[in-house]
């Protein structure tokens, strides 16, 4: 009789231990459900959008017809495509070489005029100007949270991915953090493909927007 009282007593523990195991593994997992609830209610989803997306006319190319006489090492600009600038240099007071164009402006003339930035003591440089269509962009963070530039990424008509800081673009974008509010301009640093892309897609994370990309007649 004591025998049996004892293992009953036993089977009456472990089936306890059990019990209380189970419930311990319960509350573990919803303990680990609620911070994971909480975390991502911590963490908004990104708000981003493409404000504008559009082909332009931008300088493609410049070509010295004459170098003329009295110049040092400096810059050309364009009255014709504001935000247009590249540097040059020279040889003996003469424009020999134009370096590769970065900053590429927006044209309202083709062919567009090209002088030389202050530099009264020059004279009688001449250029020729190709202009084509590049791509142009402006993003904007509208959430409240600063996004990582690395995990920034666009696709245009579905095509292979461009990250945001990528040599795709010229000027090349240089920061690591996309911050609350802020917009960011891109420039294709290639002219457009023929036939031009059509629609352009942004995506952070799980996140993404698309707008459709504006070409000239």
């Amino acid at each position: 009789m004591g025998a049996s009282v004892g293992v009953g007593g036993l089977i009456v523990g472990i089936s306890m231990l059990l019990v209380f195991s189970m419930a311990i593994t319960t509350l573990s997992s919803q303990t680990a459900t609620s911070l994971e609830v909480i975390e991502s209610a911590q963490t908004p989803a990104p708000i981003i959008t493409i404000d504008s997306a559009q082909y332009l006319n931008s300088i493609h190319a410049v070509t010295i017809v004459s170098g003329g006489t009295g110049y040092v090492d400096g810059q050309l600009i364009s009255a014709d495509c504001p935000g247009f600038s590249v540097g040059f240099t020279v040889t003996t007071g003469v424009i020999t070489s134009i370096e590769p164009i970065v900053n590429r402006g927006v044209c309202d003339a083709d062919p567009a005029t090209i002088e030389v930035e202050n530099q009264p003591g020059g004279l009688n440089a001449d250029f020729d100007s190709e202009i084509k269509r590049y791509l142009h962009a402006d993003v904007t963070n509208g959430g409240s949270e600063t996004l990582s530039t690395d995990g920034v990424w666009f696709f245009l008509d579905g095509s292979s991915p461009s990250k945001i800081t990528s040599t795709d673009f010229s000027p090349s974008i240089v920061k690591e953090n996309w911050f609350s509010g802020e917009t960011i301009s891109v420039i294709g640093a290639s002219e457009g493909p023929t036939p031009l892309h059509t629609r352009m897609s942004l995506t952070v994370g799980e996140t993404s927007v698309s707008r459709t990309i504006v070409v000239p007649v």
